[in-house]
């Protein structure tokens, strides 16, 4: 019998409930998850996240069994399925037709904290602009600006692709560092290997945010790559430039 861990975006219940009865007529165990529920990570065959890509960045950081996602946001981009295609995941299941989608960790050393997506230092609107110090193994690099992302190549299209940074295919190994409105216009998006520890110190304490979650202020840290993966499971026609071309328009075809 296989165990299903469930990790859901409060106000999705109905919907969960309406996955959970069909998975029971699957002969499935249930087990909902939540991040105070460590110890039943180990315990699950497969997690199931509905909801954005906010939730499964939090359900990743708990869980070790792949994860399966079901769009309950807005863009998805960690998503596998929309809620709209759980019969057509179920099928999907009895095959064992899938493709593994494998995403690299990340770690704030002075937090003893992870992250999938991105790492954000910024000023307090009415604090002055930072001088920001990153230092690496192969060199260094200063910034006057607002503040800096550290993203991965997952979160290579949020924040940072906002920002103007460049996109990276999941399985590229590089961080990207990008400045935050920065004074002087030939400062742009670096990509730096993976396997380089940066060092950043800004001129004065600054918002430290991971993944969304703000620690407070800081003027030093430091990243490097995290020996924890999470594996997404995804169909077999899943393809990472398809994704981009219909949830952000991003190298479509609009002459045909």
């Amino acid at each position: 019998m296989k165990v299903f861990g469930i990790f859901y975006k409060p106000g999705l219940k109905s919907i969960v409930d309406e996955f959970v009865q069909k998975l029971k007529k699957k002969n499935a165990h249930i087990v909902f998850l939540t991040s105070n529920e460590k110890e039943i990570e180990d315990h699950t065959d497969l997690t199931l996240v509905i909801g954005g890509d906010g939730t499964v960045l939090k359900a990743a950081k708990y869980v070790s069994s792949p994860i399966i996602g079901f769009k309950g946001g807005r863009l998805g981009f960690l998503s596998s399925y929309t809620i709209d295609e759980f019969d057509k995941f179920l099928e999907h299941l009895e095959s064992n037709s899938f493709y593994e989608d494998k995403r690299q960790f990340f770690e704030v050393l002075e937090l003893n904290s992870l992250y999938l997506n991105d790492i954000v230092a910024i000023r307090e609107p009415h604090q002055k602009m930072l001088d920001i110090n990153v230092k690496f193994k192969d060199g260094s690099f200063y910034f006057h600006a607002d503040g800096i992302i550290i993203s991965t190549p997952t979160g290579s299209t949020a924040y940072s692709l906002s920002l103007g940074g460049p996109i990276l295919l999941p399985n590229v190994k590089a961080y990207v560092l990008t400045p935050i409105a920065p004074q002087f216009l030939a400062s742009r998006s670096v990509i730096l290997p993976d396997d380089e520890k940066i060092s950043v110190e800004t001129s004065f304490p600054s918002h430290l945010i991971v993944d969304g979650h703000d620690f407070g202020k800081f003027n030093k840290f430091s990243v490097r790559k995290s020996e924890k993966s999470i594996t997404i499971l995804r169909p077999l026609d899943y393809d990472f430039s398809k994704s981009i071309k219909e949830k952000m328009g991003y190298g479509k075809n609009y002459f045909k």
